[in-house]
């Protein structure tokens, strides 16, 4: 890949993966090491609305990246695997279905990931209850790597 030119699909993996890299880390981090830390920690409240300030306009830039490049690599990647997939009936799991489930599963990663940085009230009891939320996204970022190494595999 380093060897020759870079294409926009490698250019576009690239950043989808390091992007989603420091995501899912981050919510690994905090389901691990800051959620327990900043709870038994005096002055709690202050220590969460620090990190939630900085790490807001990352998540949501990253987001916006996210959505941006998997959308792309859909296009210049995915389709052809799928026509490819279609036309020849091969047998196994459709292109398509993984994909949509591993988009369900990345959305709610990203809606539990922004609920986290946000200040909304009615994203308060996500918050509140942040260990279980931030271990089911940590669970669902596994299987969103599991259709994603299986998606990456199919022949083009």
């Amino acid at each position: 890949m380093f060897g020759t030119t870079l294409s926009g699909a490698d250019i576009s993996t690239l950043v989808h993966v390091i992007v989603a890299f420091f995501i899912a880390g981050t919510l690994l981090f905090q389901w691990r090491a800051i959620h327990p830390a900043v709870s038994a920690a005096a002055g709690a409240e202050k220590v969460r609305e620090t990190i939630r300030s900085h790490w807001a306009p990352v998540m949501r830039i990253g987001m916006v990246l996210l959505i941006g490049t998997g959308v792309y690599q859909l296009m210049v990647l995915g389709m052809p695997k799928a026509e490819l997939q279609k036309s020849s009936e091969a047998a196994g799991l459709s292109y398509h279905m993984l994909f949509g489930i591993k988009f369900l599963l990345a959305m709610a990663i990203l809606f539990i990931g922004n609920a986290m940085v946000g200040k909304s009230a009615a994203l308060a009891s996500i918050r509140e209850k942040a260990p279980m939320w931030l271990g089911l996204a940590c669970a669902m970022v596994i299987a969103v790597i599991v259709i994603s190494r299986h998606l990456a595999e199919m022949p083009a």
